[in-house]
Formats: structure tokens, C-alpha cells, sequence
């Protein structure tokens, strides 16, 4: 096919893998891989992830020609045009060629999620939230603040790429509105010192129960936020950008099974420094897995004495006492009209004091009363 000839929009490039890092399959002696100039402008507007997977769909085309069950059939009609759906939620067109496999258009099979999104139809990625206000979740604030908390983070932006020097990935039974004030606030007290003014969201989308099976299967297989996550860590540590990631909840799982996809590639990601929240994530293999990436643990154990997830769901105390507490503070875990800051895992564990004042001042005197008691236990003081 003669090049030359052809409108610009409709000149063809070779189709490269995105992330040789990731995938350093190339395609085996056969028909080329081609895009046009018009489907490249496209792909370069899309995420790392979102590329890889445009790449992995084409490539199973030249399994068989693009002829066959890869292609959607057996026409072989020249430059008949097919339809591919990649994961991700992005499509192209192509045509095939004895000599070549053109992909021609592309377009995205989902809307953008917004805030507005209903929640149920909100799909997983990246948004940059910035600060608004200069409101901190720390031990001195007062009742009056805590419903600022939720103001101090503005609308969540989508885009393409990490531009900013902190990240973070939110956990179960978050819409976007609820994840991007509350990471947030996660992000800011983990790198206090740094004041963060913005930060980029890795979006976990809530799908009510499906909620913890995505759980368990990162503790045991691979969900696709979790690849999403491993190619964009390449991609950063590729470049020699340095980031501050931050977890909560089953972002503990997630992260952990991204760096542990990362580390079965031979990548390492030293320069990367991490902060985990009340993870849901087994903390001896967070531990291995970040060690032997080369990442910085900034903070593993930051979690409420009383909180199931890290203790129960992490299988990190298992421990009849664990247990008891654990269960006594369930509801103050899942139920939606309880006091956010008596929780003892929607924000931020500060210390064992700071816990005590809140369930105190909200009415909760008797696991006040038991949470005072096994801190001085702990202490040694009784």
C-alpha cells in the first residue's frame, strides 16, 4: 500500500508497543501492525493503560492474519472493516490487507466519568483533585471543622497522565465525590509536611458488593485496576518520576498486587515511596513486595486499634481480643449516619487520645471506655 498517495489523516504509522517494559512481545513474522495518522492523535490522548490494551488487541490479530476468531470471523473481503472493543473501554476500527493490519479509527465506548456520574456507572481512572482550603485533619481540630473536611478538596478533573508529585487509591464503597475528599485528606496526612495543593486520584469505582470479591481477587488473582496501576508505575519510574503514593483500604490490596505484577516483570521502582492506611492488605507481603521493588515504606501501621479491615479482612490480628473489638466497632464502619470522625477506618488513625475524644464527644462513652482501657493495657498502665 503506497503511502504517499493517501490524505495525511489517513497515512499510516507502524503500531508500536507502548510499554516494551511491560509486554516486550512483538509480533511474530507476518503482517504489520499500522495505524493512521487520524487513530494515532486519538491514542495519544489516552492513558498508559488504556494504550496497552489498544496494543494487546491488536497483537492477537496477527495470530491469525486477522482472519479468524481473533477478528470477529472469517470475511476476507479486502479492507473489509471490523470492530474491536479493547478492556478499558476504548474501540477501534481496522481493515486487513495481505500485507497488513490497519487500524483506521478509534473512540471510547464509555462516557467520562464526572462526579455527576451515578455511582454505579462510574468506571475506574485518573483524576487530579486540588486543594481548596487550607482545612487539616489533625488532633486539635474541632467539631465545628470536620464537615469542612469535605470541602477542603475540589471537583476531581479527569486526565491522561500523573502530573503531580502525590498519588493515591481509594478504597471500597467510595463514589468519586466521597473518594476524592477523603484521599485527599488521606494523601495530606501522610506527607504532612509537604502541604500537597493537588494530588492525582487513582479512581476504584464502588460496585456495592462486588466490592469485596474485587478484594479477594487481588489477594489471589489480578483485577484490572491493579494492571492499571503496575503499567503506570513502569511508566513513572521509566521516566524518572518520583512519586508519593498513598493507600486506604483496599488501596492497600490493590497497590500491593500492582507492585507485586511490576516485580514478576523485573522492574524496579526505587525512587517510589508509599503510605498505607488501614489496608486491607496482608502487611508481611505489602512488605516483601515494596522491598523487593526497591520502594520506600513510608508508613504501613497507621490503623485503629478496633478497625476490622487491617486487623480481620488483612489478616494481620487474628487475635481473640482483635476479634471482639473488631466486632464491636463493625457498625461504626458500615453504617452511613454515624459521626465520620468516630469511624475507626474512614479517616486517618491519629493515636489512641485523639480516637477517645471523638467517641466521647459523640455520645459513644462505652467504646470510649474500652478503648481507653486496652491503650493503658497496651501501655503496660493497667
Amino acid at each position: 500500500m503506497q503511502n504517499n498517495n493517501l490524505p495525511a489523516q489517513h497515512q499510516l504509522l507502524p503500531l508500536e508497543n507502548p510499554l516494551p517494559a511491560w509486554n516486550s512481545q512483538t509480533p511474530k513474522a507476518g503482517k504489520k501492525l499500522m495505524i493512521t495518522r487520524e487513530a494515532n492523535v486519538f491514542m495519544r490522548s489516552l492513558n498508559l493503560y488504556e494504550k496497552t490494551q489498544v496494543y494487546k488487541e491488536a497483537l492477537k490479530l496477527t495470530s491469525d492474519g486477522g482472519y479468524g476468531w481473533n477478528s470477529r470471523g472469517f470475511q476476507k473481503a479486502p479492507m473489509f472493516m471490523r470492530h474491536k472493543i479493547c478492556s478499558g473501554g476504548v474501540s477501534f476500527m481496522y481493515s486487513v490487507n495481505p500485507e497488513m493490519i490497519v487500524i483506521n479509527r478509534m473512540k471510547l465506548e464509555r462516557e467520562i466519568t464526572q462526579v455527576e456520574t451515578p455511582a454505579n456507572m462510574q468506571q475506574m481512572g485518573l483524576f487530579e483533585v486540588r486543594r481548596e482550603s487550607d482545612i487539616r485533619w489533625r488532633e486539635e481540630i474541632t467539631e465545628r471543622e470536620i464537615p469542612r473536611l469535605e470541602l477542603a478538596w475540589g471537583k476531581p478533573k479527569p486526565v491522561p497522565k500523573i502530573r503531580t508529585e502525590h498519588v493515591a487509591i481509594n478504597g471500597m464503597s467510595n463514589d468519586l465525590k466521597k473518594a476524592s475528599w477523603l484521599m485527599g485528606v488521606h494523601t495530606d496526612t501522610a506527607y504532612w509536611d509537604d502541604y500537597a495543593k493537588a494530588y492525582t486520584l487513582f479512581y476504584n469505582p464502588t460496585r456495592g458488593k462486588i466490592d469485596f470479591f474485587e478484594c479477594i481477587a487481588d489477594k489471589i488473582s489480578t483485577t484490572e485496576l491493579a494492571k492499571f496501576i503496575a503499567v503506570m508505575l513502569i511508566e513513572n519510574q521509566q521516566k524518572g518520576l518520583h512519586r508519593k503514593w498513598t493507600a486506604h483500604s483496599q488501596g492497600g490490596i490493590i497497590l500491593t498486587r500492582a507492585v507485586e505484577l511490576v516485580n514478576q516483570r523485573g522492574v524496579r521502582l526505587e525512587g517510589q515511596r508509599v503510605s498505607i492506611h488501614a489496608g486491607g492488605n496482608e502487611k508481611t507481603r505489602a512488605e516483601k513486595a515494596f522491598r523487593q521493588a526497591g520502594i520506600t515504606i513510608d508508613e504501613i501501621k497507621r490503623d485503629h486499634p478496633n478497625d476490622l479491615v487491617p486487623n480481620l479482612a488483612g489478616f494481620n490480628d487474628l487475635s481473640p481480643g482483635s476479634f471482639l473489638r473488631s466486632m464491636n466497632s463493625m457498625f461504626l464502619v458500615f453504617r452511613d449516619k454515624r459521626p465520620v470522625q468516630a469511624s475507626p477506618h474512614t479517616l486517618p488513625f491519629l493515636s489512641a487520645e485523639c480516637a477517645i475524644r471523638h467517641l466521647q464527644m459523640n455520645g459513644y462513652q462505652r467504646k470510649a471506655e474500652r478503648l481507653a482501657k486496652h491503650t493503658m493495657r497496651e501501655l503496660g498502665l493497667l
